[in-house]
């Protein structure tokens, strides 16, 4: 099989879980190249972007990442395109691929893709979905896969309308998703159940050895994500005022950047946790890893945005479990699906710092309730959530699907 993974940038530190599946697909022999509408070439990227030497399986279809830069390119690409292809010109603007065609994404992905065929085209993200529609429709590919991840199908629909993805439902062959979860909203949304299959994010179980607890820091709270307001890192900042009060030793790492890394900085302040939390930027698979191994608890405090953002599956908590940490995290969206509560860890209501606050000072007071939790998560992941397993169901999908 000849299989095209359509991205937007690539790579993208937060998208581990598509290098993860990318290069599990490759050790079963599959054939991939990846499409991105932009290379990031000298980006500080996870260690399997080299070891798979995946840059030199990627096409960039040089997408300008601002419209306005789009629309000033068009005038001096459209008359030779056009030329070499006046159809499938024409149907690159048609307003069946909605924000795909709208943004000139379509026409952009003719002019780098119109010599390439495949046996499926994966496209990751409900919007690259309308891309691929466009893709299937001009013949670049024999069969359409998208998978939806989380905000690409709570909150983009609200934006952008409620038949948004009509030419994705009717062009896909198969939809994935990776939490029930996300396949509900898809169903809401007009998605034939029929074409949706359940398959998660997962995890690289050799990228995530167990340490024992007493090689952690007993008091290391954990956090990896984006600094957005999904992930709701400031109601976890607000626990550790009452959290220091009975664990003055905790200290909790938060891992990632994004816009809201100023405001958290902020209320760090206000707070006077500076000696407690802190903020440590971006950081690739090895030096995540490094910290997983010394953490002694894990914190996703995700909330419903006032957009509707929730999360689909939350593939941080698995990579957590996976290393035997125990997790506490927000009782929304997919994250349900990847937490045994109260076996591996605690889900508690999203926007509670009080409640959030207990359950991490009931695990740092207690290290044979952490050792207990963090054993039963690592069996739990084994069980569901590994990469080798999980594309021994991709590869079956593909086939299915030909």
């Amino acid at each position: 099989m000849r299989i095209g993974i359509l991205l937007g940038p690539f790579p993208v530190v937060s998208e581990k879980f598509i290098l993860n599946q990318i290069a599990s697909l490759l050790d079963r022999g599959i054939d991939v190249e990846i499409l991105t509408s932009e290379l990031r070439k000298n980006t500080h990227t996870h260690s399997i972007v080299q070891s798979y030497r995946l840059l030199e399986r990627t096409t960039e279809v040089s997408v300008p990442s601002k419209i306005a830069n789009r629309f000033l390119s068009l005038p001096r690409m459209l008359p030779r395109i056009l030329f070499l292809h006046p159809l499938y010109t024409l149907r690159a603007f048609h307003p069946r691929y909605t924000t795909a065609s709208r943004n000139l994404k379509t026409f952009y992905f003719l002019a780098g893709c119109v010599n390439r065929t495949f046996d499926i085209l994966h496209c990751h993200f409900g919007q690259n979905g309308l891309i691929g529609a466009y893709l299937k429709d001009i013949g670049v590919a024999k069969r359409l896969v998208v998978t939806f991840h989380g905000s690409d199908i709570t909150s983009y629909p609200l934006r952008h309308g409620k038949g948004v993805y009509r030419a994705v439902y009717e062009r896909a062959d198969a939809v994935t998703v990776g939490t029930q979860f996300v396949q509900s909203k898809l169903i809401e949304n007009g998605c034939p159940p029929e074409k949706i299959h359940i398959l998660p994010a997962g995890v690289r179980m050799e990228e995530h050895p167990p340490v024992p607890l007493e090689e952690r820091d007993p008091f290391l709270v954990l956090s990896v994500g984006r600094l957005v307001d999904v992930k709701g890192f400031r109601y976890a900042i607000e626990a550790f005022k009452e959290v220091v009060k009975r664990v003055p030793q905790a200290r909790y790492l938060i891992v990632g950047n994004g816009p809201e890394r100023l405001m958290l900085e902020g209320l760090i302040r206000s707070y006077g946790l500076t000696g407690s939390v802190e903020l440590a930027g971006e950081k690739v698979d090895q030096e995540v890893m490094a910290l997983y191994q010394k953490a002694s608890i894990f914190v996703l405090p995700a909330i419903v945005t006032e957009k509707g953002t929730e999360e689909g599956q939350g593939l941080v908590l698995q990579e957590a479990q996976a290393c035997g940490i125990p997790v506490v995290a927000s009782r929304i969206g997919g994250i349900p699906e990847g937490v045994l509560d109260g076996t591996s860890g605690f889900l508690v209501p999203p926007k509670d710092p009080s409640t959030l606050a207990e359950k991490i000072i009931h695990l740092l007071e207690h290290p044979d309730l952490r050792k207990k939790m963090g054993e039963a998560g690592r069996t739990f992941i084994q069980d569901r959530f590994t990469m080798d397993s999980l594309a021994e169901k991709w590869e079956h999908l593909y086939h299915a699907i030909l």
